[in-house]
C-alpha cells in the first residue's frame, strides 16, 4: 500500500491476467451455455450461480459490460475478467465494505436510506460533494475525477463495483497474480 500510484499500477488492475486454474474453472462453466447456442444475458445468473458466487455482488455486474456491443452475446474475454475481479472483491469484502460504508456514511444516505444493503447503494455528484464537504476538501474535482474514471464517463453515479474496481486500480487490494 505504500507503493506510489503511477499508470503501470492502474494498467496492471486493467489488464489483469487470470490465474490458468481459475479461468479453466469458468471455461468449464461457460462451456454449459454455449454448446447449442451463443451464451447471453438471459444465462448469467445461472453462469454465476453454477460458480457458486454469491448473487447479491453478481447482480450489480451490469451486463452491458459483458457483451459484445449492440446484441446481448455474452463477450468470453470480459465475462471472464469481469468474473476474477468479482472473486478479487469477494476476497477484499472487508477492506471494500469498511472503505464503501464510510462513504455512504459521509453523504448520509446510511441515514437517508437505512434500509437499503450496504452493497445496493450508489453515490451522485451531489453524494460526492457532500463526502468532499465532511472531510474537508476544498477541492471536489477529485472525486468527480474518480467517478469519470470508474464509469468511463458514462454515467453520474458509482457503484459498489465501480468503487471495488477503483480501489483495485489504487492497488489497495489483493489478489493472486497469475
Amino acid at each position: 500500500m505504500g507503493d506510489k500510484l503511477t499508470y503501470e499500477r492502474v494498467s496492471r488492475f486493467s489488464k489483469i491476467k487470470v490465474p490458468q486454474d481459475i479461468e479453466d474453472e469458468m471455461l468449464n462453466v461457460y462451456a454449459t451455455y454455449s454448446i447449442d447456442h451463443d451464451m447471453n444475458t438471459h444465462d448469467l445468473e445461472a453462469y454465476f450461480k453454477d460458480l457458486e458466487l454469491p448473487r447479491d455482488l453478481c447482480k450489480l455486474v451490469r451486463k452491458e459490460d459483458l457483451v459484445i456491443e449492440g446484441t446481448d452475446i455474452i463477450d468470453f474475454e470480459s465475462l471472464i475478467r469481469n468474473t476474477y475481479y468479482i472473486l478479487i472483491y469477494i476476497d477484499n469484502e472487508d477492506v471494500i465494505h469498511s472503505l464503501w460504508g464510510s462513504m455512504i456514511k459521509n453523504c448520509g444516505r446510511d441515514k437517508e436510506f437505512p434500509n437499503i444493503q450496504l452493497s445496493d447503494h450508489v453515490l451522485s455528484v451531489k453524494d460526492l460533494q457532500k463526502i468532499s464537504n465532511v472531510v474537508g476538501m476544498t477541492d471536489q474535482s477529485g472525486l468527480i475525477q474518480m467517478m469519470s474514471c470508474a464509469t468511463e464517463g458514462n454515467r453520474l453515479y458509482l457503484t459498489y463495483l465501480d468503487f471495488a474496481a477503483v480501489l483495485g486500480k489504487l492497488g489497495l487490494l489483493r489478489y493472486r497474480k497469475a
